[in-house]
């Protein structure tokens, strides 16, 4: 694979240098030590707690300052930022983040945003990736009649990997936010699921919060009140979203977020529209998942990150994927890429 050969001929050194005035922010999702089972199709969005602490040493020895997210945007607004300057951002609020994230922060005295969805705090919204994970992993079929992919075979490996792949896709870009809570809806009924509990599970109730919250290394950043694709949403049901999700960390920590992180942040989630719509919200910035780097003519409310992938624990991989030369190079051909998927992408409620 390409990434091999640049991480074997340490393109890190001789990738062009990226230019004053630009920073990157990384996102992570889950860290935790338990490996992953046979079947783990969200395997990518969760990292080990060791490579957690093996990726901000190798981004200590090679002289990156690792920044409040809040102070990367100050200085990237104001024309102060480095290409030397990275920021950290964990997407949902996973307890995990707490349990086994904040420890390995705190050893490295490394500041981070936690991007909370109100609405998995309030036990009123799941992680509906991770239950389908678990329905599909648990089941030897799958799926409602009528709606999306329909009833399929999931016995083996390889028929749970297509039929989470086929349901996802149906969830994520065939479904508008209510319908997508009502698919969801039929599916957790069909399959006897409790997503109330798995979310308990998983994810940080409001104390849990505010125990992150307290801490000097940590800030607390919006993502929504149900985690839905906004850009799949009217326009004031999109803002109330927003809204709502910052107003209510707002009401249990004492301070509203604003900073924003879009759910899923590709396009065809979130474009051009859900940007004006989270400065109305009161948010100073608006993150993607689009990769790239901070410059000072970036959009504030439509900013990079770079994903710190599961599949890529390993240091010399990150070294490349770290590097601020690449995304120079990947930047123009990503933009070319997203601009063409926003030009087909026509969403049903928009």
């Amino acid at each position: 694979m390409a990434l091999n050969g640049l991480a074997f001929t340490k393109a890190a050194r001789w990738l062009p240098a990226e230019p004053k005035g630009s920073g990157l922010v990384l996102t992570l999702h889950e860290v935790k030590p338990e490996p992953p089972a046979a079947f783990a199709p969200n395997a990518g969005l969760v990292i080990a707690p060791d490579f957690l602490d093996a990726l901000l040493r190798l981004l200590k020895g090679a002289g990156r300052r690792i920044v409040p997210l809040g102070e990367m945007v100050a200085n990237q607004m104001a024309g102060r930022a480095s290409p030397q300057d990275v920021a950290i951002t964990l997407d949902d609020g996973f307890r995990n983040n707490l349990e086994d994230a904040l420890p390995v922060f705190r050893r490295h005295q490394a500041p981070f945003t936690a991007f909370i969805c109100a609405g998995f705090c309030d036990r009123t919204a799941a992680p509906w990736w991770v239950a389908l994970e678990r329905m599909i992993a648990t089941n030897v079929e799958f799926g409602v009649k009528g709606e999306g992919p329909g009833r399929m075979p999931t016995s083996t490996a390889g028929e749970k990997y297509a039929a989470f792949a086929a349901w996802r896709h149906a969830l994520l870009f065939d479904l508008d936010g209510v319908r997508h809570r009502q698919v969801m809806g039929r599916l957790y009924e069909a399959h006897d699921f409790d997503e109330r509990a798995l979310t308990k599970e998983l994810v940080l109730d409001w104390d849990g919060v505010r125990l992150l919250a307290e801490d000097p290394l940590a800030t607390i950043g919006a993502h929504t009140m149900t985690h839905p694709a906004l850009a799949k949403l009217s326009a004031e049901s999109a803002l109330a979203e927003i809204k709502e999700g910052a107003d209510r960390i707002a009401e249990e920590t004492g301070r509203r977020p604003d900073l924003l992180a879009y759910p899923y942040g590709f396009p065809g989630a979130v474009g051009m529209r859900e940007a004006e719509l989270a400065a109305q919200a009161g948010m100073t910035a608006a993150f993607l998942t689009t990769p790239g780097t901070l410059r000072a003519s970036s959009d504030p409310r439509f900013l990079p990150r770079v994903s710190v992938n599961g599949y890529y624990q390993d240091v010399d991989y990150q070294e490349i994927l770290l590097a601020p030369g690449l995304w120079r190079i990947a930047e123009p051909l990503l933009q070319a890429k997203n601009a063409f998927k926003r030009g087909r992408d026509v969403p049903s409620t928009r």
